[in-house]
């Protein structure tokens, strides 16, 4: 399945998500909490069917996403060259190049779960997502939507240490 996240930069809506028609089926609004922040994934009739919480620490963010059933926990360290994303809760892991945003997710076999890449066409300036297991989508959007996030700098501000 193929989709597009596409940065809104609205007052509540970071990004819409849509079909590989062009169509949006998702979109992902968020607030700030005193303690970092709280995404939320919201398909066609304004359900939640994704939840994301995040909190940053400097050039660190850690992440839990729950969507389909399911929980990941994602520790992001911007200034690692080796391991920039680090998935707990499934047995998934990241390889590709987290500043360009062009990266993979591989299962424990090192089958592809999702590809992640810079987009041009259709959708217009975004990026593109394929996701190969339906089951996965939701989980995978929300894991595409904290990785933009983290990049862009537009979702997470660092908590202020000491007093």
């Amino acid at each position: 399945m193929q989709f597009y996240i596409k940065p809104v930069g609205g007052a509540r809506c970071l990004f819409t998500i849509l079909n590989s028609k062009g169509q949006p089926v998702y979109e992902v609004t968020g607030r700030t909490t005193p303690f970092g922040n709280r995404f939320f994934l919201l398909d066609g009739s304004h359900d939640v069917v994704g939840r994301i919480s995040a909190v940053r620490i400097s050039g660190a963010a850690q992440y839990s996403a729950a969507a389909g059933g399911e929980r990941i926990h994602v520790a992001i360290n911007c200034f690692s060259l080796r391991k920039p994303v680090r998935i707990r809760g499934k047995r998934w892991h990241f390889r590709g190049s987290f500043l360009t945003r062009s990266f993979d997710i591989l299962n424990e076999a090192s089958q592809v779960v999702m590809t992640h890449g810079k987009y041009w066409g259709v959708a217009g300036d975004c990026y593109g997502v394929d996701i190969n297991d339906r089951e996965n989508i939701l989980l995978c959007l929300c894991l595409a939507v904290l990785i933009d996030c983290t990049v862009s700098g537009n979702c997470t501000a660092p908590v202020p240490a000491g007093g």
